[in-house]
């Protein structure tokens, strides 16, 4: 009987395993299809795609998941939707901290990386490629962390900093001869005949492309014509026309052997070359020849490849003397360049702008915290002399009119919690109104100065000077920094939408930049009066502030719903917890002396008690802390 059973579970288990098999099988099958709608720009159908995949990959283990995450943003990258990729790659960020997979790590930082190299957002793209150097160095793969550095080597190529790319590709180099790896030593090769022709040393350029010639032409012959069409370059360079053409030829031949997924590309460029060669030999037939090869350019989406295309089609019946065809060409390329510029400058435009109004912005922000600080000052110093009055003469009629002074102090207290009340709920609504005043004067002023300037730098400054491209960059930067702090003043999406979109979105964005995860639970009307959501969005602000500043949480639970009559508002977390919380029992007296409250809690408290709550904290040291109110 027992043996029945254990077969019968054994039976269940197989089952069970075979059938999880076969789903993460249809999943990868279903990433495929994904590129087939990315392909015809139906963007609308691959994204309700790729959110049906994440939603399915969750029932997977969590190193299923972020190689799921990876294939998905490797299928936008291919056809150039870098932000759909960085979604993607950004959503799985908090998931890679909980994973041991450094490969996989690696590999999804090494994106993040690429695309910063994409958007010349330079320190993005150093931070993802010291995490992924990182997670690629505890892997037993060296090729991992080779390519990664030889991504990065080009990176310093494009920015022109050929200090720092000299030193990463010579590193590479010098690595790949001590492994004795002929894949790496090609990549190398490669590498630095790309980094020579760059600084102009045709030397170096033929040196490495004659030993990349001689290693490939044994078992990598999808490389073997890379190395020859690179001589071949250098003599017509040279105007050495024999022995480029000597070399043409046998780049020709080599590239017909080539079966990498390349071949295309690389015959195309072989095709140029000869156009190129025979113009300059005024061999017509063979130019002609070879140009009429080229028509179909592997680059139907990069309008810059385009433009470069056409100018070089100009060129070729420029010296070939059909001078029609030569400037039919000429004005394409300078009405696609036209077209390019147009684009290059409104992207520029906002950056340069940004720079301008940051100056202007912070002015006037450090304006208005002093004049905040001053009215804070006055109010304080009347209400403190106020106080003072009183207790002098409290104690002056203290021994001759007891009676009356009980009656008097009795009066005045009730006076006071009425003048308190009313002096929390001025500087909270004058608060609200000057933080709505304030994000609207930095989202409109700032803003529609920073365009203003962005539009002076574009039409003034050279954009392809690096020190200006530093100056656009720095220029979006601010751009966003004044939409983040309008946003945290007045979440656009509180006045839009109502309070659980709004803690939604607050939520999430703590979510992601931190290792915190949150449960959020409401059962909550779309409809409420503006001061009640206002006050519960601040109080649940002030609270995750609090928890993300000292908590040390790694957990926490929220409930926004309805308990019998009342409404409740719960937050508890799983962090280090208080030891004065722990001490003292805190409640809603905010002027209670022996209560241990900060200016945050402070805040909570004014606010529970302007929406006539009444407000519970209870922490137990090392086990965290928990806040209820009930309103």
């Amino acid at each position: 009987m027992k043996k029945k059973l254990l077969w019968a579970l054994f039976l269940f288990s197989f089952i069970g395993f075979t059938q999880k098999q076969i789903d993460k099988t249809t999943l990868y099958q279903q990433i495929d299809t994904l590129s087939h709608y990315i392909q015809k720009n139906q963007m609308g159908f691959a994204n309700e795609k790729t959110a049906a995949i994440q939603k399915q990959a969750l029932s997977f283990d969590l190193n299923t998941q972020l190689d799921i995450a990876f294939k998905l943003s490797l299928s936008y990258l291919h056809h150039s939707y870098n932000e759909e990729a960085k979604r993607i790659l950004l959503a799985s960020v908090p998931k890679i901290k909980n994973s041991t997979n450094h490969e996989i790590n690696g590999k999804l930082y090494k994106q993040l990386c690429y695309i910063g190299m994409v958007e010349y957002d330079v320190p993005s793209a150093t931070k993802y490629y010291e995490l992924a150097k990182d997670n690629f160095s505890k892997t037993k793969e060296p090729n991992l962390r080779y390519n990664l550095d030889l991504l990065v080597f080009k990176m310093y190529l494009n920015l022109k900093k050929y200090d720092s790319a000299l030193e990463i590709v010579s590193t590479c180099y010098a690595r790949s001869v001590q492994s004795k790896d002929s894949t790496q030593m090609i990549n190398a090769f490669s590498s630095l005949i790309d980094y020579y022709k760059a600084v102009n040393d045709y030397k170096n350029v033929l040196k490495y492309a004659k030993k990349g010639a001689d290693l490939s032409a044994n078992g990598f012959q999808n490389s073997h014509s890379y190395f020859l069409e690179e001589q071949a370059n250098v003599y017509v360079h040279l105007k050495k026309y024999d022995s480029a053409t000597l070399f043409f030829k046998k780049a020709d031949d080599a590239v017909v052997k080539d079966t990498s997924s390349f071949h295309n590309y690389k015959t195309w460029r072989i095709n140029k070359l000869g156009a190129e060669l025979y113009a300059l030999l005024n061999n017509k037939e063979n130019a002609l020849k070879y140009l009429a090869l080229t028509r179909d350019y592997p680059f139907e989406n990069n309008l810059k490849e385009q433009s470069e295309y056409l100018f070089f089609k100009a060129s070729i019946y420029e010296k070939l003397g059909d001078y029609d065809l030569a400037l039919k060409n000429l004005r394409l390329y300078l009405n696609l360049k036209e077209k390019i510029d147009k684009k290059e400058a409104q992207r520029y435009l906002i950056k340069y702008t940004s720079l301008y109004e940051s100056i202007e912005k912070e002015k006037k922000i450090n304006a208005l915290i002093k004049e905040n600080h001053e009215k804070e000052n006055l109010i304080y110093k009347s209400d403190l002399k106020r106080k003072f009055i009183l207790f002098y003469f409290s104690i002056l009629f203290l021994f001759s009119i007891l009676s009356l002074l009980v009656w008097y102090r009795f009066k005045t207290k009730k006076i006071l919690i009425k003048a308190e009340n009313l002096r929390f709920q001025s500087v909270i609504d004058a608060q609200e109104k000057e933080r709505i005043r304030i994000a609207k004067d930095l989202h409109d002023g700032l803003g529609q100065n920073i365009c203003a300037i962005k539009m002076m730098c574009s039409n003034s400054l050279d954009l392809e000077d690096p020190s200006n491209k530093k100056l656009t960059h720095i220029i979006d930067e601010t751009y966003e920094e004044i939409r983040s702090i309008s946003h945290n003043m007045m979440p656009s999406v509180l006045i839009k939408k109502g309070l659980v979109p709004a803690l939604q979105e607050m939520i999430q964005k703590i979510e992601d930049h931190s290792n915190i995860h949150f449960d959020f639970q409401h059962d909550f009307p779309d409809t409420m009066e503006e001061n009640v959501a206002i006050s519960i969005y601040r109080i649940v602000q002030e609270a995750l502030s609090n928890i993300v500043k000292h908590a040390q949480a790694s957990k926490v639970t929220i409930r926004l719903g309805k308990e019998k009559k009342n409404y409740i508002l719960f937050i508890q977390d799983n962090g280090v917890g208080s030891k004065e919380l722990a001490q003292f029992h805190l409640n809603s007296d905010i002027d209670h002396k022996s209560q241990p409250t900060g200016i945050g809690l402070k805040n909570i408290l004014s606010r529970t008690k302007m929406i006539e709550g009444t407000i519970f904290i209870d922490s137990i040291l090392n086990e965290g802390t928990t806040l209820k109110i009930i309103f």
